[in-house]
């Protein structure tokens, strides 16, 4: 009777050293290939929109402009990709991504907006006290607070610093123009939106 043969041990265990190998090689690659494609097909932090609201400001019964160059934004002078004005026009704020608030648009012009105070670009403070209050209307209502405001298509925005019980506030309200209906194509009475020169976001 032949006995039966002895397994070679040499061999299971190499066998079970390549086993061991395999997998190992074959875990790393799937996580590489997993982690790799993972993180180029992220989504973006945030969507990218085209949002146009109309906008001004009056600082004690003067109105305030930015169409300088300076706060305008074009392809070679971006003051803010993701929120800013341009063509010389500084009527109609443009936002291009979710999420970008009015203080953010304002701090790119080189104005602070707080709470209780506005800084301008000179660093004078306009901050509310007995006689001056800091305020944020959209729509003909008053928004509070002021540092969470992200506007929306065709919101009409007047921030205004002065008497509180000031008779030109309502004039100020209707002095906002609505011209942002022009740029997002939902008033083609008042004629098609002009091409803008901000950059390649202008062309979202």
């Amino acid at each position: 009777m032949t006995k039966p043969s002895k397994p070679n041990i040499a061999f299971v265990l190499g066998l079970g050293l390549s086993l061991l190998i395999g997998n190992t090689l074959n875990g790393n690659i799937s996580y590489w290939l997993n982690n790799h494609f993972s993180t180029l097909n992220n989504e973006p932090d945030h969507e990218e929109v085209h949002v146009h609201s109309d906008f001004a400001l009056y600082i004690n019964d003067k109105q305030i402009h930015f169409t300088d160059d300076k706060y305008q934004s074009t392809t070679n002078h971006v003051l803010l990709e993701d929120m800013h004005l341009h063509d010389n026009d500084d009527e109609v704020i443009h936002r291009h991504a979710d999420g970008i608030t009015l203080v953010q648009f304002l701090a790119s012009l080189g104005y602070t907006l707080t709470e209780d105070c506005l800084t301008n670009d000179t660093g004078e403070e306009f901050c509310t006290d007995e006689d001056h209050v800091l305020a944020l209307y959209v729509n003909g209502e008053k928004i509070s607070p002021l540092n969470n405001y992200i506007n929306q298509e065709e919101d009409q925005i007047l921030l205004y610093y002065g008497a509180p019980d000031s008779p030109n506030l309502n004039t100020y309200l209707k002095s906002v123009t609505e011209n942002a209906c022009i740029f997002s194509g939902t008033c083609p009475e008042k004629g098609l939106p002009p091409p803008e020169s901000c950059g390649l976001t202008c062309e979202i």
